[in-house]
């Protein structure tokens, strides 16, 4: 089978496990997950997969100054606990797709 096919099925079911391990991290940290907050993790887990499939690490230093950028002027007082554990983990778990896709397959 194509590597494509094994990639993208690592990233649909690691995204359903990803969605179980934030509904956690959120009922830890008192908070409640959102449709958009759903969907921006997932966009941005899939944007790390893909620059880590493509062979692109200098994008990791992309995301994060992009992360950085919108949090500088950000009206929503979410705490940095909450913040650097939800970042941290989603991209652990990226870096989890990305050696599965590597070793396992």
């Amino acid at each position: 089978m194509n590597n494509y096919l094994y990639d993208s099925a690592i990233f649909v079911i690691g995204e359903l496990a990803a969605l179980v391990i934030f509904f956690l991290v959120t009922k830890m940290f008192g908070r409640s997950l959102t449709l958009s907050s759903i969907l921006r993790g997932v966009l941005e887990r899939g944007f790390l997969f893909i620059i880590l499939l493509v062979n692109l690490p200098q994008g990791m230093a992309f995301f994060g100054a992009l992360k950085i950028a919108t949090r500088l002027k950000d009206d929503d007082k979410i705490s940095n606990d909450y913040f650097l554990v939800g970042n941290l983990v989603s991209v652990l778990i990226v870096i989890g797709y990305y050696l599965m896709s590597q070793y396992c397959f």
